[in-house]
């Protein structure tokens, strides 16, 4: 235990240079002193001045300790010279090295040790935060260097007001944190807090102040680290408006939003969202397939509903889009669900959107009702004008030439009229299911040529070139009138869109299951900005605006639904000023999935 307590006393006392000092001068000045006034030269000897001498080498470094060795041995000499002792060149040589190496030897240990406490002292000074160390008999004794440049008062300030950190804190933090501080004291605890400090300036500084206490048994102090957190604090604040902002945004869009993670739970929804979903009955907690499946039985179709959402969980990857109505209040609603990937292809969560389309479901069954109705009016009287058209002229009376001319006018206009009803029936028939088709076998090439001949007084007029080409009869399961339509306003859609001594040329190809047919037109081509939208009911892209031409915006339409109703495809390539290809591809008959290869076939024929 005594042991224990010297050590104890001894770090304690090397550990304080002032102290270190002020007892090496004075225990060096009393052993001086003693030497030189005492009258017995062996009272005191060489042993008395070696601690002085180390303590002095260990704080000033080796010359020092030297000097002073050198001294002390001087002052054992002169008094054993004057009692007449006999001092040999041996005996002084070897007492001034024993003192020479001891002052030696401590003085490169201080040095080094007062190196590593520099080098140490630099690396603490250097870190972007300012150390501080507090006792509680005297305060603040230590603070790095950095607190000048971070709160913009003096280091020496700091040391020398007692109350500096006080008096600079934010007025609207000092009560809390001198209450925080104050407790943790008390409770000989870590202290944590950020607060603002204010500059000599006026400047605020957002800091983390963070201590603990060190406790050595009868001595202790607070030691802790200032980190500036001012911008952290301006990107916490900056995060958190664009996090207000996010969320302004999504509550004010019309449809329903809302996040999910990797497991499903909800992250943010908007408040559309929980307005639509209001009074279903959708539990507030669990993952959204979960929730969701259990409205399964209130929608009109609950199978293909909860189908639907056991494969959004079991493939997260997967995007989708569906319309249900529910059964109760006859409200439809429209679902798009897509995945939020990373840039390492790691599948974060995903976006599910809600839209209430009731309205617009029933403004499209009014449509579609009046087109239907007005369709069927039409057609009746239309189909009278165009018989009594054709009867003028047949009589014994010949019609005059102005007269022939007027007539041509009316029925040109007449056969226009009956092809808009007969789209607009066609759109009635497709919606209210009742479109069927009558298969067959066709050739596709005799439908093309047909086509051809019916558009040729059209393509004569604009002085356009029309041209098929083809190897041999294309063979397709197919409704020939519904095939035969589609392809007439495929051919009249090239014509009314390429400009006059253009051309239009159909390429027939054979494949091993399908046959393609290629309408090509050197025309104005289709805006990228508006291909999406190209085979949408009533678009009309703005070339045919520009160039005054005629069309409801339904042919592409009503080709697409007929192309695919057979089980085939259609798309198209288009360059804006240089022209369109349209292809269809169609399903060949049975009997023809086997024949030979299109190598073999003989020589293209051109019409």
């Amino acid at each position: 235990m005594l042991i224990r307590r010297v050590r104890r006393f001894t770090d304690r006392f090397f550990a304080d240079r002032r102290a270190v000092v002020a007892v090496s001068g004075v225990g060096l000045a009393a052993t001086l002193a003693v030497a030189l006034l005492s009258k017995d030269s062996q009272a005191v000897g060489s042993a008395m001045f070696l601690p002085w001498v180390a303590l002095l080498a260990f704080e000033f470094g080796v010359t020092a300790g030297s000097v002073a060795a050198v001294l002390a041995f001087a002052l054992f000499l002169l008094p054993a010279s004057e009692q007449g002792s006999t001092l040999t060149v041996a005996f002084v040589v070897g007492r001034l090295a024993s003192f020479v190496l001891i002052g030696a030897g401590v003085g490169v240990l201080g040095t080094r040790l007062r190196a590593s406490e520099v080098k140490n002292r630099r690396l603490v000074e250097g870190l972007p935060l300012a150390v501080y160390i507090e006792s509680e008999e005297q305060g603040l004794t230590y603070v790095g260097p950095q607190i000048e440049s971070m709160i913009g008062h003096p280091r020496t300030a700091w040391l020398a007001q007692d109350n500096l950190w006080r008096r600079i804190l934010h007025d609207d933090d000092r009560e809390h944190v001198l209450a925080a501080y104050a407790a943790a004291v008390a409770a000989r605890a870590p202290f944590s807090c950020e607060y603002r400090l204010m500059g000599p300036d006026g400047w605020t500084t957002w800091v983390r102040d963070s201590s603990t206490l060190v406790d050595n048994g009868e001595r202790s102090h607070r030691q802790g680290f200032i980190v500036d957190i001012t911008e952290l604090k301006r990107a916490e604040e900056q995060l958190e408006r664009n996090a207000m902002l996010l969320r302004g945004l999504i509550d004010a869009t019309v449809d329903g939003m809302c996040l999910t993670d990797q497991e499903g739970e909800i992250l943010i929804a908007n408040r559309p969202l929980r307005r639509l979903v209001g009074g279903l009955g959708i539990a507030n907690e669990g993952p959204i397939h979960e929730r969701l499946l259990v409205i399964a039985d209130r929608t009109t179709e609950p199978e293909r509903y909860a189908q639907r959402m056991r494969e959004l969980a079991a493939d997260p990857f997967t995007p989708s889009f569906d319309e249900f109505e529910l059964a109760g209040d006859g409200r439809d609603l429209q679902g798009f669900t897509a995945p939020v990937i990373d840039g390492n292809e790691e599948y974060l969560g995903r976006v599910w959107t809600l839209r209430d389309v009731t309205e617009q479901r029933q403004l499209d069954r009014l449509r579609d009702a009046l087109i239907a109705t007005v369709s069927h009016e039409l057609r009746t009287p239309l189909t009278s004008i165009m018989g009594y058209l054709e009867l003028l002229g047949t009589g014994p009376d010949q019609l005059s030439a102005e007269d022939a001319g007027y007539i041509e006018v009316v029925s040109r206009n007449a056969t226009r009229l009956k092809h808009m009803v007969e789209d607009l029936l066609f759109l009635a028939q497709l919606d209210a299911g009742s479109f069927s088709l009558d298969l067959g076998d066709a050739d596709l090439v005799e439908l093309a040529r047909e086509a051809i001949e019916a558009a040729r007084p059209a393509a004569e007029a604009k002085k356009l070139t029309l041209m098929l080409e083809h190897r041999q009869p294309a063979l397709v399961s197919a409704d020939a009138n519904r095939i035969g339509q589609a392809l007439d306003n495929l051919i009249s859609n090239a014509i009314k869109f390429t400009p006059e001594g253009g051309k239009v040329h159909l390429l027939i190809e054979n494949h091993k299951n399908t046959h393609t047919l290629h309408v090509t037109d050197t025309g104005y081509g289709i805006p990228a900005s508006e291909q999406q939208r190209l085979f949408e009911r009533f678009f009309r892209s703005t070339t045919a605006s520009a160039n005054n031409v005629p069309g409801t915006g339904l042919g592409l339409t009503i080709a697409k639904t007929i192309i695919e109703r057979h089980g085939g495809s259609i798309g198209f390539d288009s360059t804006e000023g240089e022209g369109t290809t349209f292809s269809v591809s169609l399903p060949k008959c049975i009997a023809q999935h086997d024949e030979s290869p299109q190598s073999h076939e003989p020589a293209m024929k051109l019409l």
